[in-house]
């Protein structure tokens, strides 16, 4: 049963085809979002940890169900001490047994409680997982903007080693050695910038490795950036789905189970005594020539004592105050979601009005002043300003790119479950 769970929770949160866990090699290569998940889902000492414990919590759930061993006893009375060998001469030698026999009904209470305790272990093992995915979802998404950021400073050196080249052309023809420096200076700062993008790309690339439990500096592929995508769904259906299906509630109403079941435990120990019942077998002596037997019967009278009472009304407050946690992990699911959606909404307008007008305007300008300084007719200052707008704006469309990702992360995260996707358009808006 654990391991069917294990199994479809993998599947779910990875949100992928049913396939067996990539390999290492799946990660030399050009690799997606999902192959990391399944990776780090499948080698995390912190889930097969407590995988482990909720083995063991249905072993003591297992345990619970069963009465206390019983006990053997051995007896001898006035074994005289000038002779302590003389166990014959022994007025009693008494070898028993004895069984304690708890209140009816409470051990059935017990265990169930206990299966209810693993229940919530197995949720809160769930919770880990999703929490795992989304961290290894949104280092993918830092991942995948340092290369992106990378490429536009490249884009960014080979443009301004393309103008150098041309200023010192023009040079020869009546150019001006300013336009020379301020040249050889845009060339320096993207080399500059192209260096600072490696270190970045190996902070993310080393964050993502540490997440998959493998080694820091483990070759890693080229991240596949999802596509751009958002949601059309509306918050209160969300807000429903998460509130029946996050593990964080199912825990707690695993928890409200166990604590009702610990209560209708602590009643019937309460209102009904407890006993240890016990058989015993005399063998013959000196003293008392005879083999013999004898019964016990020992009752715990929990009326009378009100410690039971007392256990009871602290179990019946404890009931109470699960009931209460779940009421609350519904009331903050549904801020995250709204939150979440709210933010998802919010990121694919920055992106769209990005993409669909920024992007294509600087685009526009800056081959503009590129044509026209190449035919000897554009000002070189504003072909460095219009170069330096793309740059922004390109950089600004990664910016909002990546956020749109990391704030579909969260909305999956706070739903428990993938969202439904629609794509975004990349190109301008129409006319």
């Amino acid at each position: 049963m654990v391991l069917a769970r294990l199994v479809c929770l993998v599947l779910a949160l990875s949100a992928a085809s049913v396939r067996a866990a990539p390999a290492e090699s799946a990660l030399s290569g050009p690799f997606d979002i999902e192959t990391a998940v399944a990776v780090a889902l499948e080698r995390s000492p912190g889930l097969q940890a407590a995988a482990h414990r909720i083995r063991a919590a249905e072993h003591l759930a297992d345990a619970e169900r069963r009465p206390e061993p019983t006990r053997l006893t051995f007896d001898i009375w006035q074994v005289p001490l000038a002779r302590p060998w003389a166990w014959n001469e022994s007025p009693m030698v008494m070898l028993g047994l004895r069984q304690p026999v708890p209140a009816a009904g409470s051990l059935k209470a017990r265990a169930a409680a206990r299966r209810k305790d693993a229940a919530a272990d197995a949720a809160t093992r769930d919770v880990v997982a999703q929490d795992l995915a989304s961290a290894v979802r949104h280092a993918f998404i830092d991942y995948a903007a340092a290369t992106a950021r990378h490429g536009v400073h490249l884009e960014h050196q080979r443009v301004s080693e393309h103008v150098l080249g041309l200023a010192k052309a023009r040079q020869v023809v009546g150019g001006t050695l300013l336009e020379i420096a301020r040249a050889e200076t845009e060339v320096a700062r993207a080399r500059a910038d192209v260096a600072t993008d490696a270190t970045a790309t190996q902070a993310a690339r080393t964050r993502l490795n540490t997440l998959m439990a493998r080694d820091a500096h483990a070759p890693l592929g080229a991240p596949k950036d999802p596509s751009p995508a958002t949601v059309r769904a509306d918050a209160s259906g969300l807000i429903a789905d998460a509130q029946g299906g996050r593990p964080e509630t199912r825990a707690a109403d695993a928890r409200r189970e166990a604590a009702a079941l610990d209560l209708r435990a602590a009643r019937r120990e309460a209102n009904l005594p407890s006993a240890m019942l016990g058989v015993a077998y005399f063998p013959a002596t000196r003293p008392m020539p005879m083999h013999g037997y004898g019964l016990m019967v020992d009752l715990q009278l929990p009326w009378l004592s009100g410690q039971g009472r007392k256990r009871r009304d602290a179990q019946a407050e404890l009931s109470a105050a699960a009931v209460r946690d779940v009421a609350q992990v519904k009331l903050s699911i549904a801020g995250e979601v709204s939150a979440a959606l709210a933010t998802v909404q919010s990121a694919s307008e920055r992106y769209q009005a990005l993409t669909r007008e920024a992007r294509p305007a600087s685009l526009r300008a800056r081959e503009v002043a590129l044509t026209g300084y190449e035919a000897g007719r554009g000002d070189f200052t504003e072909l460095l300003a219009a170069e330096a707008v793309h740059v922004e704006v390109a950089m600004d469309v990664i910016a909002a790119k990546s956020d749109l990702d990391h704030a579909l992360i969260d909305l999956d995260r706070a739903v428990g479950s993938p969202v439904a996707r629609r794509p975004l358009a990349q190109g301008p808006a129409a006319p």
